[in-house]
């Protein structure tokens, strides 16, 4: 079946249905303003024996975000109809419905009575986003190859989920919100509206190090480091997990999106990355042992060492409370901080990583003054190494062995906080970690 959806006028609150009424079949706005160019440039001067290269792009790419799937305008009464009934609960009396009736008994009467009405901002469009790059490479001799690099980024439009059934708060009173205040009596009646919106933005910038020698003579490096910074004003849809601990989705005072500017809960502001393929001089048709009988060379010779190395700084975290202390029905909601914190960043059940003092509820009619991300958590330190060997029976015929160390040193790698959230009992508490040493062997046979 087609058309099957709503959606309702932002402030007027009619209803609007899919290809009537002069509504298009989508309920939003075409977009016709589309435009991704790519320009990139290579310049090698004729200097210092043409061992200098500088690099240049500039890009604009464009596409339409996902949402989260029980946010679409499909789910809208009265086309579709949210319920539940609950048999286990002693003000039921059973039986509330019998067989023949089917689901048809649980459906309510009334499509709009508690229901969450799903509001999309007539402007959605796809979001855009801009990157630039700028490089300098210069070859050393030996084949190493050293790069600086700054790559940037802007994207606009991004989406947002919104809390658009949240009211104002002015000059410490709380007032009726504008979306859908044209029609009192399906605000009335409805429990929540969850809206979408294509109003969110985000930066990033970094500075990328780099050098590397390609495999020759035995031996391959690659050493990169980047320092780089993110900042959004939204998490989008998807959110978070592992060693971050971003604010919620929904923004925490609709009214201001500017509260909501913070690091990128993917912001890790250092890495360094160093890998080496090493190929042991020992063996037949190498430098040493070229001419090993088969039994030592079996032993001693062909060997192949790659090791490599990832360490990043935290990303960050975002301290909460529970509860709506602005009364606005407010769908997240942040601490206030009171002092200055001196997180002692010990690991463990009842051991503390955040320092709990410094924050405190926000009093009555307030929002909460924290930041975004105002602290980090744990960073990683990992080490993986890998130990490779052919045993040659033919020359075409032969087999490889390969052993592989993943955080050899089994360094935990600790995730974000159990909780973050100040009336907790686990606030602040780091109670799990991922990252355990793992030891593999395969075995292949080539002909």
């Amino acid at each position: 079946m087609l058309d099957r959806q709503t959606n309702y006028g932002q402030f007027s609150g009619q209803e609007e249905d899919a290809g009537k009424n002069g509504n298009s079949r989508a309920l939003y706005d075409a977009f016709h303003k589309d435009f991704q160019p790519r320009v990139g440039l290579a310049w090698q001067p004729d200097v210092l024996h043409k061992h200098l290269v500088f690099r240049g792009s500039y890009t604009i790419s464009s596409y339409l975000e996902g949402t989260g799937t029980n946010l679409r305008l499909p789910l809208n009464p009265p086309l579709q109809t949210e319920f539940a009934a609950l048999y286990n609960t002693p003000q039921y009396s059973l039986p509330g419905t019998t067989l023949d009736q089917g689901l048809s008994g649980l459906n309510p009467k009334d499509p709009f009575k508690g229901a969450t009405i799903r509001l999309w901002d007539p402007h959605v469009r796809p979001a855009q986003s801009q990157q630039w790059s700028g490089s300098t490479e210069y070859e050393f001799p030996g084949h190493n190859v050293v790069t600086a690099n700054y790559v940037g980024q802007r994207g606009t439009h991004l989406m947002v989920a919104m809390p658009y059934f949240q009211n104002l708060l002015v000059n410490g009173k709380v007032v009726p919100g504008p979306y859908l205040s044209g029609n009192p009596s399906l605000k009335s009646s409805i429990a929540q509206i969850s809206g979408t919106a294509s109003v969110g933005n985000q930066s990033y910038n970094a500075l990328q190090l780099s050098s590397r020698k390609r495999f020759g003579m035995g031996f391959e490096y690659h050493i990169s480091f980047t320092y780089q910074h993110g900042i959004s004003d939204s998490i989008g849809y998807y959110g978070q997990g592992g060693q971050a601990g971003s604010q919620s989705a929904y923004w925490q005072n609709l009214y201001n999106q500017a509260s909501e500017r913070g690091p990128t809960y993917f912001d890790d502001k250092f890495v360094f990355v160093p890998s080496i393929v090493y190929e042991t001089p020992f063996g037949r048709g190498r430098k040493f042992g070229s001419n090993w009988n088969r039994g030592v060379d079996s032993i001693l010779g062909g060997w192949q060492l790659g090791v490599v190395y990832t360490a990043h700084t935290g990303f960050p975290l975002t301290i909460k409370m529970s509860g709506d202390p602005s009364g606005t029905g407010a769908r997240s909601f942040r601490a206030n901080v009171v002092g200055t914190p001196h997180d002692p960043h010990q690991y463990g059940p009842g051991a503390l990583y955040l320092d709990p003092g410094p924050y405190a509820q926000p009093t009555a009619f307030t929002f909460g003054n924290a930041g975004v991300g105002v602290v980090r958590g744990p960073g990683l330190n990992q080490l993986n190494v890998s130990l490779s060997k052919q045993f040659h029976i033919t020359e075409s015929k032969y087999f490889s062995l390969r052993g592989d160390a993943y955080s050899l040193t089994n360094t935990p790698a600790y995730l974000s906080p159990a909780s973050q959230t100040i009336t907790s009992p686990l606030f602040g508490q780091i109670r799990s970690a991922q990252g355990e040493r793992n030891l593999q062997v395969a075995a292949k046979f080539y002909f």
